[in-house]
Protein backbone atom coordinates (compact mmCIF):
# COMPACT_ATOMS: atom_id res chain seq x y z
CA UNK A 1 0.00 0.00 0.00
CA UNK A 2 1.52 3.62 -0.77
CA UNK A 3 1.82 6.07 1.08
CA UNK A 4 -0.91 8.19 -0.62
CA UNK A 5 -3.55 5.27 -0.40
CA UNK A 6 -2.48 5.46 3.76
CA UNK A 7 -3.54 8.20 3.87
CA UNK A 8 -6.69 8.62 2.25
CA UNK A 9 -7.71 5.60 4.19
CA UNK A 10 -6.70 7.08 7.27
CA UNK A 11 -8.69 10.20 6.31
CA UNK A 12 -11.34 8.18 5.21
CA UNK A 13 -11.85 6.76 8.93
CA UNK A 14 -11.33 9.88 10.98
CA UNK A 15 -14.21 11.41 9.01
CA UNK A 16 -16.40 8.41 10.19
CA UNK A 17 -14.93 8.04 13.60
CA UNK A 18 -12.69 11.31 14.95
CA UNK A 19 -12.42 10.43 18.44
CA UNK A 20 -11.37 7.25 18.27
CA UNK A 21 -8.73 8.02 15.78
CA UNK A 22 -7.91 11.66 16.64
CA UNK A 23 -6.57 13.38 13.58
CA UNK A 24 -7.23 13.63 9.79
CA UNK A 25 -3.78 13.00 8.60
CA UNK A 26 -1.42 10.19 9.11
CA UNK A 27 1.83 10.77 10.08
CA UNK A 28 4.76 12.12 8.24
CA UNK A 29 7.70 10.63 8.00
CA UNK A 30 9.52 13.40 9.58
CA UNK A 31 7.11 13.22 12.34
CA UNK A 32 8.24 9.32 12.51
CA UNK A 33 11.86 10.03 12.12
CA UNK A 34 11.45 12.60 14.52
CA UNK A 35 9.58 10.41 17.61
CA UNK A 36 12.25 7.54 17.12
CA UNK A 37 15.68 9.57 16.83
CA UNK A 38 17.27 8.59 20.09
CA UNK A 39 16.06 4.89 20.06
CA UNK A 40 19.35 2.81 20.19
CA UNK A 41 17.71 0.22 17.86
CA UNK A 42 21.17 -1.62 17.86
CA UNK A 43 20.27 -3.14 20.78
CA UNK A 44 17.38 -6.27 21.17
CA UNK A 45 14.50 -4.20 21.89
CA UNK A 46 10.79 -5.18 23.09
CA UNK A 47 8.70 -2.51 21.79
CA UNK A 48 5.15 -1.54 22.34
CA UNK A 49 3.37 0.78 19.94
CA UNK A 50 0.02 1.95 21.02
CA UNK A 51 -2.72 3.26 17.89
CA UNK A 52 -1.09 1.90 15.14
CA UNK A 53 -3.47 3.17 12.94
CA UNK A 54 -2.50 2.44 9.44
CA UNK A 55 1.26 1.40 10.22
CA UNK A 56 3.64 4.33 8.69
CA UNK A 57 5.75 4.44 12.49
CA UNK A 58 5.52 0.74 12.85
CA UNK A 59 6.83 0.49 9.39
CA UNK A 60 9.79 2.64 9.95
CA UNK A 61 10.06 1.10 13.18
CA UNK A 62 10.27 -1.78 11.35
CA UNK A 63 13.05 -0.69 9.22
CA UNK A 64 15.19 0.09 11.81
CA UNK A 65 15.09 -2.01 14.43
CA UNK A 66 17.61 -5.27 14.83
CA UNK A 67 16.58 -9.26 13.92
CA UNK A 68 16.23 -10.08 17.20
CA UNK A 69 13.87 -7.25 18.43
CA UNK A 70 9.81 -7.36 18.98
CA UNK A 71 7.09 -4.85 18.51
CA UNK A 72 3.75 -5.43 19.84
CA UNK A 73 1.14 -3.40 18.54
CA UNK A 74 -2.44 -2.28 19.62
CA UNK A 75 -4.84 -1.53 17.14
CA UNK A 76 -8.85 -2.10 17.15
CA UNK A 77 -9.96 -0.06 14.17
CA UNK A 78 -11.09 -3.10 11.92
CA UNK A 79 -9.68 -0.94 8.72
CA UNK A 80 -6.45 -0.53 10.08
CA UNK A 81 -6.18 -3.90 11.79
CA UNK A 82 -7.00 -5.42 7.92
CA UNK A 83 -3.92 -2.88 6.86
CA UNK A 84 -1.63 -3.88 9.72
CA UNK A 85 -2.24 -7.66 8.91
CA UNK A 86 -0.48 -7.32 5.47
CA UNK A 87 2.80 -6.58 7.18
CA UNK A 88 5.00 -9.41 6.54
CA UNK A 89 7.47 -9.55 9.50
CA UNK A 90 7.69 -12.35 11.90
CA UNK A 91 9.01 -9.93 14.70
CA UNK A 92 5.43 -7.86 14.52
CA UNK A 93 2.55 -8.90 17.07
CA UNK A 94 -0.66 -7.62 16.26
CA UNK A 95 -3.36 -7.36 19.09
CA UNK A 96 -6.60 -6.45 17.74
CA UNK A 97 -7.92 -4.85 21.18
CA UNK A 98 -8.24 -1.65 22.90
CA UNK A 99 -5.54 0.18 24.61
CA UNK A 100 -6.44 -0.84 27.79
CA UNK A 101 -6.25 -4.86 27.19
CA UNK A 102 -2.12 -3.67 27.96
CA UNK A 103 -3.28 -3.93 31.84
CA UNK A 104 -2.92 -8.45 31.00
CA UNK A 105 0.92 -7.69 29.94
CA UNK A 106 3.13 -8.89 32.45
CA UNK A 107 5.40 -6.19 34.87
CA UNK A 108 8.89 -4.39 32.82
CA UNK A 109 7.87 -6.26 29.15
CA UNK A 110 8.72 -3.22 27.31
CA UNK A 111 11.96 -0.92 26.45
CA UNK A 112 10.08 1.15 24.65
CA UNK A 113 6.83 2.35 24.48
CA UNK A 114 5.41 4.61 21.43
CA UNK A 115 2.08 5.92 21.38
CA UNK A 116 -0.25 7.68 18.52
CA UNK A 117 -3.02 7.92 21.19
CA UNK A 118 -5.16 11.04 20.91
CA UNK A 119 -4.70 11.83 24.51
CA UNK A 120 -6.42 15.08 24.52
CA UNK A 121 -9.96 13.38 23.69
CA UNK A 122 -10.02 10.62 26.49
CA UNK A 123 -11.44 11.00 29.88
CA UNK A 124 -9.29 12.16 32.82
CA UNK A 125 -10.08 9.08 34.07
CA UNK A 126 -9.50 6.60 31.42
CA UNK A 127 -5.72 8.18 30.40
CA UNK A 128 -5.05 8.10 34.31
CA UNK A 129 -5.57 4.01 33.80
CA UNK A 130 -3.35 4.38 30.60
CA UNK A 131 -0.08 6.03 32.00
CA UNK A 132 -0.35 3.47 35.34
CA UNK A 133 -0.56 0.73 32.60
CA UNK A 134 1.85 1.97 30.65
CA UNK A 135 4.58 2.69 33.97
CA UNK A 136 3.78 -0.90 34.79
CA UNK A 137 4.59 -2.29 31.46
CA UNK A 138 7.57 -0.96 30.81
CA UNK A 139 11.21 -1.83 32.31
CA UNK A 140 13.15 1.36 34.89
CA UNK A 141 14.61 2.26 32.61
CA UNK A 142 12.09 2.69 30.32
CA UNK A 143 11.29 5.01 27.40
CA UNK A 144 7.83 6.45 26.54
CA UNK A 145 7.12 8.48 23.35
CA UNK A 146 3.85 10.14 22.78
CA UNK A 147 3.19 12.83 20.18
CA UNK A 148 0.03 15.36 20.23
CA UNK A 149 -1.01 17.77 18.44
CA UNK A 150 -1.15 20.89 21.48
CA UNK A 151 0.54 21.20 24.58
CA UNK A 152 -2.90 20.46 26.68
CA UNK A 153 -1.16 17.19 27.70
CA UNK A 154 1.61 18.62 29.21
CA UNK A 155 0.81 18.70 32.99
CA UNK A 156 -0.93 15.64 33.07
CA UNK A 157 1.99 13.41 31.46
CA UNK A 158 4.78 15.32 33.35
CA UNK A 159 2.86 14.44 36.43
CA UNK A 160 3.25 10.84 35.42
CA UNK A 161 6.40 11.26 34.05
CA UNK A 162 8.72 13.94 35.47
CA UNK A 163 11.97 13.27 33.24
CA UNK A 164 10.25 14.77 29.91
CA UNK A 165 12.02 16.49 27.21
CA UNK A 166 9.45 18.00 24.56
CA UNK A 167 10.23 18.42 20.63
CA UNK A 168 8.53 19.80 18.24
CA UNK A 169 7.85 18.93 14.90
CA UNK A 170 6.95 21.85 11.88
CA UNK A 171 6.37 19.21 8.81
CA UNK A 172 3.46 17.53 10.17
CA UNK A 173 0.13 18.39 9.29
CA UNK A 174 -0.91 19.53 11.49
CA UNK A 175 2.01 20.39 13.72
CA UNK A 176 2.90 18.11 16.41
CA UNK A 177 4.76 18.36 19.87
CA UNK A 178 6.89 15.08 21.00
CA UNK A 179 6.97 13.89 24.55
CA UNK A 180 9.66 12.04 25.14
CA UNK A 181 10.28 10.50 28.68
CA UNK A 182 12.53 8.64 30.44
CA UNK A 183 10.55 5.93 33.22
CA UNK A 184 12.67 5.01 36.14
CA UNK A 185 10.48 3.38 39.09
CA UNK A 186 11.17 5.20 42.18
CA UNK A 187 13.64 7.00 40.98
CA UNK A 188 14.15 11.44 42.04
CA UNK A 189 14.07 12.56 38.31
CA UNK A 190 14.56 16.23 37.01
CA UNK A 191 11.77 17.97 35.54
CA UNK A 192 10.52 19.16 32.05
CA UNK A 193 12.82 20.50 29.79
CA UNK A 194 11.83 22.92 27.23
CA UNK A 195 10.80 22.13 23.87
CA UNK A 196 13.19 22.64 20.57
CA UNK A 197 11.79 22.92 17.12
CA UNK A 198 12.71 21.27 14.47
Amino acid sequence: MTAFVKQVVHTREAIKNFRQIGGFSASSRFLCRKMLSGIDFSKDLTILELGAGNGIITHEILKQMSRDSEIHIYENHPSFVEVLQNINDSRLTIKDDCVSGISSCDPSTFDVVISSLPMAIFTKHFKHDIYNNIKNSLKSPGTFIQYQYSLLEYKELEKNFPNCKIEFCLFNFPPAFIYKMQYEDDALIPRCRRFRVA
